[in-house]
């Protein structure tokens, strides 16, 4: 769609006065930063309400949104699968990863640490692990970001990413985490309200159902109806986008912060449960929407939007509402990717400050200074993240590459240590290594890449048992350390406070 100057400025004006409102937010959230844990778990203070906004605001984000309504776009009701597997990703945090909080973790780093017996060298390579996953997550979200804003205004991506990347990355600096939580309680709202209004007049707007229906058999695409799109594709690429949407959601450090942020296990259990409930049910919002789009495109001849499923909201919004309250809404979408970003980012910028600068320096950072250091480790996580953008564009394709083969490995991880009690700190490390070693050959080398997509269609699902395999038989072949809880707890402390001898 062509917009005149006028629009775009109407658009580019809204969306500099909301992130205005964002960074006051900010402001008045930066006076109750004491000291680090305040600016980077929001004191361990977060009650159900608030935990349940911020982890429904990450995960209406920019995969379940933007992502999930070009899959609708393409494949019609398999765009719901994205949300089906978060959905279980939540349920399985849930009732099995959810008893953490009073530890009083500050990364995930730690709480492997602990599960493998206190031993330093797990921190130290979890680290540097977490913190890939982390940017991984974060480029994401700029692409998201970055797709709306080109769309509007017509910018070259790399100049919206950096926009993007900008629009969260400030209110972030200025608050830490308590103004993270509660602009995505905002934003959540923004997204759930554009995105219902949009459905309502979605289905209408293309003539009906029926329409729907008549256009998908017309292009030679009848299997988009059907039951989540299965028809259309083979079991096992069903299988590993929801698998992969979902060990992904287990593996993802910024989960793991809402449980240290909590002011209970249990307010962080009903959250997860809950927000898995709210994705669920949103999950089907964004493929109807998708189908709408795709009957009213090729109805119009809208080459744009043919040529790139990924502009389907945009298109959706500006098309059935009109420029004006179109644009507004796209404000609204441009939020599901903020709210993911943001808390990426602080995950991100605790496992760089708590675990890589002192496994880099031999020393842990005066809590005093904690905040600067804070801030300028935020902007250093934002670039990183930036510059991984530039390998790769379509939302659900990074995902189910880029995520899909370095997370699960640290799902695996967590399981292993968690549910066997035979696991030991060398199993812990060949997992780990393993399994990533094996997604960047999937990443990297072509025709690795080619045999792996052949069969399983993306790396999630083999990179998971690889790691899982290794960590297994690295664990029988290795003797199994006994530490008490007390003491694995007391070296974790030893290793947050440590300092340079």
């Amino acid at each position: 769609m062509n917009f005149s100057m006028e629009h775009r400025m109407f658009f580019i004006i809204g969306f500099v006065v909301y992130i205005f409102i964002l960074i006051v937010i900010g402001i008045i959230s930066s006076r109750k930063n004491k000291d680090g844990e305040d600016y980077l778990l929001a004191g361990r203070k977060l009650p159900f309400l608030l935990l349940l906004g911020t982890i429904s605001a990450t995960l209406i984000g920019t995969g379940s949104s933007l992502g999930a309504t070009a899959n609708g776009f393409r494949q019609g009701w398999y765009g719901s699968l994205y949300g089906l597997g978060g959905a279980l990703g939540m349920f399985v945090l849930a009732f099995l990863f959810c008893t953490e909080r009073d530890y009083k973790f500050m990364t995930l780093s730690e709480e492997m640490q602990f599960r493998f017996g206190g031993n330093k060298k797990i921190r130290n390579v979890m680290g540097f692990f977490l913190f890939i996953a982390e940017v991984a997550w974060l480029g994401n979200h700029m692409n998201g970001g970055a797709t709306y804003l080109s769309y509007v205004t017509g910018l070259q991506p790399i100049t919206a990413r950096f926009i993007t990347m900008l629009a969260f990355g400030i209110y972030v600096f200025i608050g830490g985490y308590l103004a993270v939580v509660l602009t995505d309680n905002i934003q959540v709202v923004l997204v759930l309200g554009g995105f219902i209004l949009i459905l309502i007049r979605a289905i209408p707007a293309a003539g009906g159902w029926e329409v729907i229906h008549n256009t998908y058999v017309a292009s030679g695409k009848p299997e988009a109806m059907s039951f989540y799109g299965l028809a259309g594709v083979t079991a096992i690429t069903a299988i590993s986008l929801a698998y992969t949407v979902g060990i992904s959601q287990v593996g993802t450090p910024a989960f793991r912060t809402r449980v240290y942020s909590a002011n209970s296990n249990n307010a962080a259990k009903k959250a997860f449960f809950f927000s898995g409930v709210v994705l669920f049910l949103f999950s089907f919002i964004p493929a109807i929407i998708g189908m709408s789009g795709f009957a009213i495109a090729t109805r119009d001849g809208a080459e744009a939007v043919l040529n790139n499923p990924n502009y389907t909201f945009a298109y959706m919004a500006t098309t059935i509402l009109g420029p004006t309250l179109g644009l507004m809404f796209l404000i609204a979408g441009l939020s599901a990717t903020l709210s993911s970003a943001d808390s990426d980012a602080m995950a991100g910028i605790t496992i760089l400050l708590v675990d890589i600068y002192s496994t880099v320096t031999g020393k842990s950072i005066p809590k005093e200074k904690m905040v600067a250091y804070s801030r300028v480790s935020l902007v250093i996580t934002l670039l990183i993240a930036f510059l991984a953008t530039l390998f790769a564009q379509d939302i659900i394709g990074y995902i189910s590459n880029v995520v899909g083969s370095l997370i699960p490995s640290i799902a695996m991880m967590m399981i292993l240590a968690k549910y066997w009690k035979r696991v030991t700190w060398q199993g812990g490390i060949a997992c780990i290594f393993c399994g990533t070693i094996f997604g960047l050959l999937y990443l990297f080398v072509p025709p690795f890449r080619k045999v792996i997509t052949d069969i399983f269609t993306g790396p999630a699902i083999p990179v998971s048992i690889v790691a899982l395999l290794a960590g297994i038989i690295a664990s029988l072949a290795t003797p199994k350390e006994a530490v008490s809880e007390e003491e694995a707890m007391r070296l974790v402390l030893e290793s947050r406070e440590r300092t340079k001898a």
